[in-house]
């Protein structure tokens, strides 16, 4: 039985999000209307929507974290490649320990600050979180910096407040 997993995800801009979904699963959406946007993918198996509510998207979401588990190095590096080639801004983690697995993996943020994981699990593990090589962030979810932004507000509201000159939110 062939299924395909759904999201729903509330953008404040739909065309800095269509930019950003495009160059981070490598297709255009296969659906677009002035208020929406949609891909259904088979790689990963995925139907994600985007609907312009700015009024929803600059709230605070709890829902903030989505993930993408890969089989192989190869196919990690793979999806890493080809997100900093399309000039995303990626955060690695390497051999991190977090939800009772080591894992090597790499996150994306949206421009409302939806974190996405991409990750290869190396082995189980006896913790919850623990030691690591992790060059930044912290066990299953966004960095404490990102979260730290992301209660003040959202990455576009952010750039917004700093050119007129304000501070965030």
């Amino acid at each position: 039985m062939k299924t395909r997993i759904h999201i729903s995800v509330p953008v404040s801009n739909l065309e800095a999000s269509k930019r950003f979904y495009a160059a981070l699963f490598g297709v255009a959406p296969s659906k677009v209307k002035a208020d929406y946007a949609n891909w259904r993918l088979d790689q990963p198996a995925l139907h994600l929507a985007l609907v312009q509510a700015p009024k929803v998207a600059s709230g605070h979401n709890p829902v903030r974290h989505f993930g993408v588990e890969l089989f192989s190095d190869s196919d990690l590096q793979g999806w890493r490649k080809r997100a900093a080639e399309a000039g995303l801004s990626l955060r690695d983690e390497e051999e991190v320990v977090c939800c009772y697995a080591k894992a090597d993996k790499f996150w994306a943020q949206d421009p409302d600050g939806n974190e996405w994981e991409f990750w290869v699990r190396l082995e189980e593990a006896e913790a919850m979180k623990g030691e690591s090589r992790a060059k930044e962030g912290e066990c299953c979810s966004p960095s404490a910096t990102a979260k730290a932004e992301s209660v003040c507000c959202t990455p576009t509201q952010k750039a917004e407040a700093q050119a007129a000159g304000q501070g965030c939110c």
